[in-house]
């Protein structure tokens, strides 16, 4: 690896083009991991004011929550120049204009020269998507996680008990995960069956996607971290 100081107008015109021209979020950082470039979509994603805030900075130096992780960060990155491989990071952490907490796919991966030196590293960023066997053969597609609650009239631990309920656990499993018991449980679901008018867990299933809980994930169960991922 060598350090020669890279900066935007030393980078190849196509590749700033190519990056402009992508929607999801892109980075390239030097051998010392600061800041070359962003593209606009990962300034929205850091919910900074612009590049020029960031350019020649690590990301200790900027103010967003993503920086508590900066020494971690710093160190995949610099294994991802030494080894001249690329790697994939599972990243949780408030994103965005709102700073909503969610999970995005970094690949990371090295930046060349023209040499083949390998002068930092690139990165672009996806929103992480699921998506089960069932939903492959009922021809859906992958949907993101989301913290923010679709409606405010459910209680907090009503709603741990959809996500758990929904997610295919038993009432015991539910309870055990909570630390609650298994019969609170059963009077939550009774409770939330008579109010819907519903009558087993198949018009469960299908009320919480009418009501927007098919997709979320209540705040206590999601925490801000790294994750190296395959």
């Amino acid at each position: 690896m060598i350090d020669i100081g890279l900066t935007r107008t030393a980078m190849p015109l196509h590749i700033i083009y190519m990056c402009e021209s992508n929607s999801h979020p892109c980075q390239i950082l030097d051998s010392e991991s600061r800041y070359t470039y962003i593209n606009p979509p990962m300034i929205e994603l850091l919910n900074l004011a612009g590049s020029s805030h960031i350019e020649g900075k690590k990301l200790s130096e900027i103010p967003h929550w993503s920086s508590v992780f900066a020494d971690e960060l710093h160190g995949y990155y610099g294994k991802v120049m030494e080894n001249k491989t690329t790697l994939s990071l599972l990243v949780t952490c408030a994103f965005g204009r709102e700073s909503q907490i969610q999970t995005y796919i970094f690949k990371v991966q090295p930046f060349f020269d023209d040499d083949g030196n390998v002068i930092g590293s690139m990165a672009e960023a996806r929103r992480c998507k699921f998506f089960s066997p069932i939903q492959y053969i009922d021809n859906e597609s992958p949907v993101s996680l989301s913290t923010h609650a679709p409606h405010n009239y459910l209680k907090s631990r009503d709603v741990e008990i959809i996500f758990f309920i929904y997610h295919g656990l038993t009432s015991k499993e539910t309870a055990r995960r909570l630390g609650i018991s298994h019969r609170t449980v059963e009077n939550r679901l009774c409770i939330m069956y008579q109010k819907a008018n519903i009558h087993n867990i198949y018009q469960f299933r299908e009320w919480c996607k009418d009501i927007g809980y098919d997709c979320y994930i209540p705040p206590a169960f999601i925490q801000s971290k790294i994750q190296v991922i395959d």
